[in-house]
């Protein structure tokens, strides 16, 4: 019998591409549960319900456990509604006083899904041009600034990041795609897998919405201009081992690609993901530090950043190194 990994993974392909799926053999109910609690830590849950819907009756999970699980769905839909009116008014609040925020990741990743409300929401993250950035978090006193330049507050019992930068990566504007632009959402949507992979972790959703945006933006941009702005970032290589992993465990077309994509090993970058779920949060590590306080939680994600050095450093070493350096300069000011 397939492992519950593969299974999971033929799940996930099923619901982001709305494909029919037949198992090989039908999961016993506690390897039911057992995959349903993967994809709350990988924040995909909506996803593996779709996934879980193109399977044939007879291969249909207990009961009990499709109760439960359309429950979960439920009241992901009803997040996601409130989150997008919560968003709706606070982009409202700025523009109303001439600001012009940019929404980036959440409902903007949504927007390549065939069912917007099955993608579980975090917080709300809006990017605000240099000149406006100051004047936008003003709106906000009292807020905490967080070690990448992040203002970070709470609107309605959502949290809300404000940006100076678009993407998370260090070179000047000039260097970069014109914002907004298919290029730039590309771009910012690797670079953003990329922070986090090298530090607490990611999870399968991150992953998820840059398959569902190659995918769907393909042959509507230019490919070569995103391989320039990559290669200037020195992110070419690490480009490869991402999608490779979205190839390999997530189906994507190797089409949708840079032209001369060859595969490589996604070995490391899935570890991170699984070990972790969605940036980390599940890792047992971070939950022991969490449970022990601000500088314990401190301790584990500059061990973090140690323990995957080796792989930062051969997928990104420049980006690695500038990333260490702000959250070092960050946390000690």
């Amino acid at each position: 019998m397939p492992n519950l990994t593969d299974i999971f993974f033929a799940l996930l392909r099923a619901g982001l591409w709305e494909r029919d799926l037949s198992l090989d053999a039908v999961p016993p109910a506690e390897d039911w549960q057992a995959l349903l609690d993967t994809a709350r830590r990988q924040a995909v849950l909506g996803l593996l319900y779709r996934g879980i819907a193109h399977l044939p009756e007879d291969q249909m999970p207990p009961a009990d456990l499709r109760l439960r699980l359309l429950a979960d769905i439920d009241r992901i839909e009803r997040r996601n509604k409130q989150m997008e009116l919560t968003q709706q008014e606070l982009l409202g609040r700025f523009r109303d006083t001439g600001l012009h925020p940019l929404v980036q990741k959440g409902s903007e990743a949504g927007k390549y899904y065939a069912h917007p409300l099955l993608r579980e929401s975090g917080d709300i993250d809006l990017y605000f041009p240099e000149d406006e950035f100051g004047r936008a978090c003003a709106k906000f006193p009292g807020a905490r600034t967080a070690p990448d330049g992040a203002y970070v507050f709470k609107f309605r019992d959502v949290t809300v990041e404000l940006h100076p930068r678009y993407f998370d990566i260090h070179l000047s504007d000039a260097d970069l795609p014109e914002i907004p632009s298919t290029n730039a959402d590309l771009l910012m949507l690797s670079a953003h897998i990329l922070k986090h992979a090298i530090g607490a972790g990611v999870g399968c959703k991150q992953l998820c919405d840059l398959a569902l945006a190659l995918a769907r933006t393909d042959g509507k941009y230019d490919k070569e201009q995103l391989r320039a702005y990559l290669k200037r970032a020195r992110l070419l290589r690490w480009q490869r081992v991402l999608c490779s992993l979205l190839v390999a465990d997530l189906g994507l077309d190797p089409a949708c690609c840079l032209p001369d994509f060859t595969p490589g090993d996604p070995t490391p970058l899935r570890r991170i993901v699984l070990e972790g779920g969605a940036f980390g949060l599940f890792d047992p590590a971070r939950e022991k530090a969490v449970r022990a306080g601000k500088t314990a939680r401190k301790m584990q994600a500059a061990g973090a950043f140690l323990k995957r050095l080796p792989f930062s450093l051969r997928v990104a070493p420049r980006e690695t190194v500038a990333t260490i350096g702000e959250l070092v300069k960050g946390n000690l000011s």
